[in-house]
């Protein structure tokens, strides 16, 4: 199965190929300016399964809130963040769930920095739920 995730002016694409490795939430404050939203919904897949990355990207490197480096990938052009990899899955690739514009999209099985989540949301009773980093790894 090939999956594409597109910016929203359609300019910077990434096609993948199976499914992800995981689907969650993230609840960190970055993720929650990253998107303009109170959570970012994120899918982590291997490196491997990147068919192709088409268009033009801005780099934004940042640290994490435990101190590991994050490299997003943007639009230069809408500003859409669509990509990044994280020093903690040198293996992996993030890509925001929304960017895939899938309704069927598997949904996110854990919920991560739920220390930082807002009083108001809710998580699937299935979502696994954890104050920090999954397990304290991230």
């Amino acid at each position: 199965m090939e999956r594409v995730a597109v910016c929203s002016c359609g300019q910077l694409s990434v096609k993948m190929t199976g499914k992800p490795g995981v689907v969650l939430a993230c609840n960190c404050f970055e993720c929650q300016k990253r998107t303009g939203n109170v959570f970012g919904t994120s899918s982590y897949w291997p490196k491997s399964s990147v068919v192709s990355i088409t268009g033009e990207k801005k780099l934004y490197r940042r640290s994490s809130g435990v101190g590991r480096w994050i490299e997003s990938y943007f639009c230069p052009t809408c500003g859409s963040c669509v990509y990044w990899y994280a020093e903690w899955g040198p293996d992996s690739i993030g890509i925001a769930v929304g960017n895939f514009a899938d309704l069927n999209f598997e949904p996110p099985t854990q919920a991560v920095w739920c220390e930082n989540k807002h009083a108001w949301v809710k998580f699937p009773e299935t979502c696994e739920e954890f104050p920090r980093g999954l397990g304290g790894r991230r």
